[in-house]
């Protein structure tokens, strides 16, 4: 990997062994050879505890629901039924009601930690009766046990509500050191708890290791079990402030059409204040300028008590002119 300045690359390698291969205490070497630095074993200490095994295998059977992400693209959405605790590899046999007519198929064993072994059935062409709450069984023989093992599983049949989508703009302190930002997608108050987020830069989808998603989780606080599901996808700065457009896309069984999807680019999420200009022009100046400004408010006062006059010459004219009330008849003699 290229680093933010060009001139130095990053390599890792990351090795996978059973457990029991790598106990704590001991350690693997790990060995690099570049033309810059002289080839040298590094320890890679075993830090990990092994894990808990019982002490002999036991057998147990689960039964898997459809993957959400093939229910909501129309896929093969299939069921799968897993045989798991097995001292035994071979001799497992499985059964399916309702099968709808289709052959289940058996995945080869495989083996764990501990050393037990477990099989897969799958069963597929599901979407449709599972979308309307059929109930699914599965049944596994195997001679490490007598009685037959079976595992039931249904659609649940609880409250459905719409997520709500939130697509926020990467924070100004990763813009200021112009290399990765981060574009935060939040998914809320969404039931039930399976939900599907995906990312795409213009029109085309982005490879899951340029993102990661936690969740989802039950909101607190809610009368009614709500779920929420948090997404970030890391781009150039460049990109972004070239003006590259980005969207998150959702899907959730309760949405009209499967899938809603909100869209951002830095253009559009533009939130600087626009530039003000401020003229500050002294109180001289405008006395300069304008020199009867000053005597507004006398001028003002002056006209009010001179019509306030006239009002009352007026009304006391009117007032001589009809006289008293009690002398309209004349006078009396």
């Amino acid at each position: 990997v290229k680093s933010a300045s060009g001139n130095l690359y990053t390599m890792s390698s990351q090795l996978t062994l059973p457990a029991n291969e790598c106990p704590k205490g001991t350690s693997i070497e790990c060995r690099v050879e570049h033309d810059s630095v002289a080839s040298k074993p590094v320890p890679v200490p075993c830090e990990a505890d092994l894990p808990s095994c019982p002490t002999c295998c036991q057998p147990q059977l689960t039964l898997h629901k459809p993957a959400l992400e093939d229910l909501l693209l129309g896929s093969n959405a299939s069921l799968t039924c897993t045989l798991s605790g097995l001292i035994k590899s071979k001799g497992a046999v499985f059964s399916w009601t309702p099968s709808g007519g289709k052959e289940a198929i058996q995945k080869p064993p495989e083996r764990d930690s501990c050393g037990c072994y477990s099989v897969s059935s799958v069963l597929p062409g599901c979407a449709e009766p599972w979308n309307s709450g059929k109930t699914f069984s599965c049944t596994a023989t195997h001679p490490e046990f007598k009685e037959p093992k079976t595992a039931t599983i249904r659609k649940d049949s609880g409250n459905t509500f719409r997520p709500q989508v939130h697509l926020l703009p990467p924070p100004s302190e990763e813009l200021a050191l112009n290399e990765l930002v981060s574009l935060t997608c939040l998914v809320r108050g969404f039931s039930p708890e399976d939900v599907l987020v995906r990312w795409l830069q213009g029109s085309q989808e982005l490879s899951r290791e340029k993102y990661l998603t936690w969740g989802p989780l039950r909101e607190p606080g809610q009368s009614v079990p709500t779920f929420a599901a948090t997404s970030v996808l890391r781009v150039s700065a460049e990109d972004w402030k070239q003006g590259e457009k980005f969207s998150c896309m959702v899907g959730h069984e309760a949405l009209p059409l499967a899938f809603t999807q909100k869209t951002i680019d830095r253009l559009a999420d533009c939130q600087e204040p626009l530039p003000w200009l401020v003229l500050d022009v002294p109180q001289e100046d405008l006395e300069e300028d304008a020199p009867g400004a000053s005597l507004w408010p006398t001028t003002v006062t002056l006209l009010t008590l001179f019509l306030l006059s006239l009002f009352y010459s007026t009304a006391l004219t009117v007032t001589s002119v009809r006289g008293p009330a009690d002398s309209r008849e004349g006078p009396q003699y």
